[in-house]
């Protein structure tokens, strides 16, 4: 499989694809893929020789992903992965929830619109692993980022990829993954079939329920975690 990484170093000829474009996919890639981790530093030798890159695309890729909340910048020490206070890890499922229910309600009202033809087909089979529990969510940030991909494609509105603040979302879920128990990952898993089975059935109302809840049930997750979950970053 061709990987941001990939793409970068072999410097695919793709005009849409520029070099800071390349340094900012290798980057959210690893952070996906736990090789860079909330809080670790980034230091640009260390991206430049594997992207075949000079330093200024990379800085450029910083400068992007600082502006999206991924990366911070500390004063004479470079960018780090950013790590979110407890205060804005809330705030941010509190901004996130009026999406994520526009999301799953969108989805079901589509499907409703489909009824039984070939696109309702289409739909059945991209939801039905997530409705059936067989796509372990809770581990892989990729699977996890997919059922949102889904949901979005299926609801159709073209605006909603650039507004979800995808990449934080899934930084907070690896900066607190070492918390979490069998018992969360397996209500986390519970959560999402509800949304999916919500949404085959075409049933706005309880789609948007299914994702309050949801959203709450995380809530209420990062509230009763110990403050060691939010640490202060190590930049040195």
């Amino acid at each position: 499989m061709v990987t941001a990484g990939n793409r970068a170093a072999n410097k695919v000829d793709d005009p849409l694809q520029s070099a800071p474009d390349l340094a900012v996919e290798f980057i959210t890639e690893a952070i996906l893929e736990g090789r860079i981790v909330p809080g670790q530093r980034l230091i640009e030798n260390d991206l430049t020789r594997p992207l075949g890159f000079s330093r200024g695309p990379v800085r450029e890729a910083f400068r992007r992903l600082d502006a999206q909340g991924v990366l911070s910048k500390a004063l004479n020490r470079g960018a780090y992965v950013r790590i979110l206070t407890r205060k804005e890890a809330m705030d941010l499922l509190l901004a996130v929830e009026p999406i994520g229910c526009l999301i799953a309600t969108l989805a079901a009202q589509a499907v409703a619109q489909a009824a039984s033809g070939p696109q309702y087909a289409e739909f059945e089979a991209a939801l039905l692993p997530y409705q059936q529990g067989k796509e372990d969510i809770s581990e892989s940030p990729s699977q996890r980022r997919n059922f949102y991909d889904v949901l979005i494609k299926i609801g159709g509105n073209s605006q909603l990829p650039s507004i979800l603040p995808v990449m934080r979302i899934h930084m907070l879920r690896l900066q607190i993954s070492s918390y979490l128990g069998a018992g969360d990952r397996k209500m986390h898993i519970t959560e999402y079939a509800a949304i999916a089975k919500a949404v085959l059935a075409g049933d706005a109302k309880k789609a948007d329920k299914a994702m309050r809840l949801h959203l709450k049930g995380q809530h209420d997750m990062l509230a009763s975690l110990p403050e060691s979950a939010f640490p202060e970053p190590r930049v040195s």
